[in-house]
């Protein structure tokens, strides 16, 4: 039976549980750990971290110190629904470069590693709950000006069950992503 998820809009009823998370050693970011300083911005403004979760312009700071641009998308967080608790099991983002008028355009900065990226707490992961996370997003795709619907985590198999399973093929242009998912 396929994993049971919801893609929720962070937002501060559901804050707790993405510091405990992070609190338990679960980093966002699959290329180094950023828990503390999360947390440190969400202790210091949690409606700020929350808007930039949610797709706000701001800066990033890369593994190897550089700090850029943030690229516009947003991040939803990942709850299984098919567990009693429905716990909070990861987070997934979508992001995309924009042209000088604005328009989102399929190239990305080489500091971005795909259009999709997740990170999955150990405890969920080898469940379905990526799988079912990347197919909810790339459903969601549809406004969304990606030519391939790319992305950045440490094990392909998701994309590839998303990709094959659904026989998706993400091609075209458009606006923005719906904040329903």
């Amino acid at each position: 039976m396929p994993a049971s998820i919801s893609l929720r809009i962070p937002d501060r009823t559901l804050l707790g549980a993405y510091q405990a998370a992070l609190r338990g050693g679960w980093s966002p970011n699959t290329t180094r750990d950023v828990a503390p300083e999360q947390l440190a911005a969400i202790d210091a403004d949690p409606d700020a971290f929350l808007a930039a979760l949610r797709g706000g312009p701001g800066r990033i700071r890369l593994a190897d110190g550089r700090e850029v641009e943030r690229r516009p998308g947003p991040t939803r967080w990942i709850f299984a629904e098919d567990r009693p608790e429905r716990p909070f099991v990861g987070a997934i983002n979508l992001r995309w470069q924009e042209d000088a008028g604005g328009r989102p355009v399929p190239a990305l900065p080489e500091h971005v590693l795909g259009h999709i990226g997740y990170a999955i707490l150990p405890a969920f992961a080898g469940h379905g709950y990526a799988s079912a996370a990347l197919a909810a997003m790339l459903a969601a795709v549809t406004d969304v000006a990606i030519a391939a619907a790319l992305r950045s985590a440490d094990d392909h198999a998701p994309l590839r069950v998303a990709c094959i399973d659904e026989g998706r093929a993400f091609v075209g242009f458009g606006s923005a992503i719906s904040d329903a998912i």
